[in-house]
């Protein structure tokens, strides 16, 4: 699977570097979001020149060319997931285990007429975050 991000970085002029690869290494491990300061410590390990700076950085050119996803949890701080599903869709957080989810339907063009007629607005972009417990967190 790391190949198809590979190919996704060399799409978008981005050098497939070690860190960036580390990065993808690190998020493809994870059925979980994690935070940017959870991904540099690890990746200390790894590399002796690391700065936090760096991580957002790359996080935030992966985020730009649509292979990472962010959430926002209620300490109003990102946590970041690789995202593969490149379509209009949303993703489901289990509370529980914090096992990430796409749900693969996004109706946002309703919601930008709804916005156009009920509030003479233009909706330009959205964001849906939904959150619960997944199957195994709810039948255990």
């Amino acid at each position: 699977m790391i190949d198809k991000f590979i190919e996704i970085l060399r799409e978008h002029n981005l050098k497939k570097t070690p860190k960036r690869i580390a990065i993808l290494q690190l998020l493809e491990s994870q059925s979980t979001y994690i935070s940017p300061l959870e991904l540099w410590d690890i990746l200390k390990q790894q590399f002796t020149r690391i700065g936090l700076p760096t991580v957002y950085r790359i996080l935030q050119q992966f985020q730009e060319i649509g292979i990472v996803a962010s959430i926002q949890k209620e300490d109003n701080q990102l946590y970041y997931f690789l995202c593969s599903t490149q379509q209009d869709h949303h993703h489901f957080i289990c509370r529980k285990c914090h096992k990430v989810s796409c749900v693969e339907y996004c109706d946002f063009d309703t919601i930008k007429q709804l916005v156009e007629n009920q509030l003479q607005s233009k909706a330009e972009t959205h964001f849906l975050q939904i959150e619960g417990l997944c199957k195994e967190c709810r039948d255990s």
